[in-house]
């Protein structure tokens, strides 16, 4: 039987790299007053920065925080990003914290749901308005230091499905959660539409989306039955934009949550951010030498030591 620590370590990974000299941290607990809601942000943002730097809003894992994935936003900071960590109360670290296991798996699955789901998309759109106010702010510690023009999307499981909503995947009725402010997405442990209306679900995303996923990137079960070969259904099924596959061999699904313990996480780790980097830089950058990088075959190559790689254009 799984310990609480064994489940701490499914829900969320918590052997994250200190922070590297090149890049500095804000944390801060923003208050949406509409919703009642506070939203707790860790902010990782070049430590020499300059003029204003294109923006990443990250979104956790079930069980997760403001730090579960610090290890990509440190990578993009260190890279001339501003990585914007958003917790999600009501399906973060809360819902198993000081609990014994089976209150915990409980409160987990109960956490899986679309009112949670509905919650995170709010933060999101709140964060972006926020950045925007902040932003303006000449009493805020980054003011006038993010190019708001360029904005990114990232998640790990629950945080993919908040990325996929940002990005354009249509629900029941036609309803979308797409925010025009968001230019690319970044979907870590993707996951298919629980009805599994495909052409519905992904007609109208029309922004570059980056899917990463492992060989073994199989969802907790007793949160999920999404199983590693589903990762790959939402990339399958985007027709109306650019869209890049990574498959990691033997990469589970905290192996895509950030998690560093071991020789083989850090390679995956080192892989996946020289592959978000080249695709950030190609679209919110237009950088063609990374462009070339990611589309001319040298990319592939490095990749196929860890797994595949794969491509596609609109149709």
């Amino acid at each position: 039987m799984l310990s609480v620590v064994g489940l701490i370590c499914t829900l969320q990974a918590f052997a994250l790299a200190d922070a590297p000299p090149a890049a500095a941290v804000l944390r801060e607990d923003w208050k949406d007053a509409a919703r009642n809601r506070t939203v707790p942000v860790r902010i990782d943002y070049p430590a020499k920065i300059a003029g204003p730097c294109p923006v990443i809003i990250l979104s956790h894992g079930l069980g997760g925080s403001r730090e579960g994935l610090a290890a990509y936003g440190e990578y993009w900071a260190e890279h001339g990003y501003i990585a914007v960590h958003l917790q999600h109360i009501g399906s973060d670290d809360s819902i198993w914290k000081g609990q014994q296991m089976a209150a915990a798996m409980k409160s987990a699955k109960a956490a899986a749901s679309s009112e949670q789901f509905i919650a995170r998309t709010g933060d999101v759109k709140f964060a972006l308005d926020e950045l925007e106010r902040r932003n303006s702010d000449a009493q805020w510690p980054l003011h006038g230091k993010l190019d708001l023009t360029r904005i990114a999307m990232a998640g790990h499981s629950f945080g993919a499905v908040t990325t996929q909503a940002m990005c354009g995947q249509s629900y029941p009725g036609g309803f979308s959660y797409f925010d025009q402010r968001i230019k690319v997405g970044l979907a870590f442990s993707p996951s298919p539409p629980k009805d599994g209306d495909l052409k519905r679900a992904f007609a109208h995303i029309t922004i570059p989306m980056f899917h990463l996923t492992g060989t073994i990137d199989d969802a907790p079960q007793f949160v999920s039955s999404v199983k590693a070969a589903d990762r790959r259904v939402p990339y399958d099924n985007i027709n109306t934009s650019d869209e890049y596959l990574l498959i990691l061999t033997g990469a589970d699904h905290m192996a895509l949550g950030g998690r560093s313990r071991t020789s083989e996480d850090k390679a995956w780790q080192d892989l996946i951010g020289k592959s978000t980097t080249a695709f950030l830089n190609k679209y919110l950058k237009g950088d063609k030498s990374q462009a070339t990088y990611l589309d001319g075959g040298d990319f592939a190559k490095a990749a196929s030591k860890y797994g595949t790689f794969e491509s596609k254009k609109p149709k």
